[in-house]
């Protein structure tokens, strides 16, 4: 069982191209926070990007840079270059520059889909690869060709295309962010950990079962202290506070999607109390599971 896939399975991506834009002189663009997973990529010329918290940084041509929680962000053609609010650079593209200095494509997963997604939450505030480790990375760098490539010039069937080619992108991303050696990389690490993905995978095949660290531990082949403390090390959370947080958002994708009944969820996913099972999901999803289902839209 692939645990990276059940999870983008169940949050489901939901990408949307924001921009292309070609900039003719000196430029710069503010996007504000939006909690939302954004990407760039700079299709021609050179930029800065600048986020607070984090020294600017430069960017060249071909570069890409991921934003995972969306913060609020700015790029501009110089370190020190002076910005307009995005909307007031999008209105202006309305007219297509017949040259260009600059140039970027920018893209969002949307609605916070990603942000229950653990992997994503271990990522920094910003993933950056430039051109020369795109090229290392010669599936992440296809995909962003690509990618390019149909925003540039649209064909027969882009718009089922396109959520394919954000699905392929994020999951390319996130393997090339795991191959970097980078300190915040334990999550993949220990995806790669034959004891934790032991547990990992029955947790997420038998999800209604009536787990407990000792459990768990023993299918990890581990002793209980050593199962905890490696799992909580590694995933930044308890193993049951994960297991909790799964069996939410299966229960979500229930909601959706098979339109199931908070009793039925509560009882699929191992919960002999409905208000026990109610509690939980209000503590992960921050709303009482009657009310989701009663927003929740197939296919939304």
């Amino acid at each position: 069982m692939d645990v990276l896939s059940d999870w983008l399975r169940v949050v489901e991506t939901r990408g949307l191209l924001l921009a292309r834009s070609r900039f003719a002189d000196a430029w710069g663009v503010a996007i504000p926070a939006s909690g939302d997973c954004m990407f760039h990529v700079v299709s021609e010329g050179t930029c800065w990007l600048r986020c607070e918290g984090e020294a600017p940084i430069p960017l060249g041509h071909g570069d890409y840079v991921l934003l995972p929680g969306g913060e609020a962000h700015e790029l501009v053609h110089s370190r020190d270059g002076h910005t307009e609010d995005l909307q007031v650079v999008l209105a202006r593209m309305q007219k297509p520059a017949s040259h260009a200095v600059g140039g970027l494509v920018c893209g969002a997963y949307q609605s916070g889909a990603l942000r229950p997604l653990p992997l994503i939450r271990s990522l920094p505030k910003v993933v950056h690869f430039r051109a020369d480790e795109l090229r290392a990375n010669p599936s992440l760098g296809a995909v962003i060709h690509l990618l390019l490539a149909e925003v540039e010039k649209p064909g027969p069937g882009g718009e089922a295309l396109l959520p394919a080619l954000f699905d392929a992108l994020l999951l390319y991303t996130l393997r090339a962010w795991g191959n970097k050696g980078c300190s915040q990389n334990r999550w993949m690490a220990g995806l790669s950990d034959p004891a934790l993905s032991s547990a990992l995978q029955q947790m997420h095949s038998d999800p209604g079962r009536a787990w407990t660290v000792e459990t768990l531990a023993h299918a990890a082949g581990l002793s209980r202290a050593v199962f905890a403390k490696r799992f909580t090390e590694t995933f930044g959370e308890a193993p049951l506070g994960y297991l909790t947080a799964w069996r939410m958002r299966l229960a979500a994708k229930m909601f959706v999607e098979e339109k199931a009944s908070v009793v039925e969820a509560a009882t699929r996913l191992g919960y002999d109390s409905e208000f026990a099972f109610s509690r939980a999901f209000k503590r992960v999803l921050g709303v009482a599971p009657s009310v989701y289902r009663r927003q929740a839209r197939p296919n939304r």
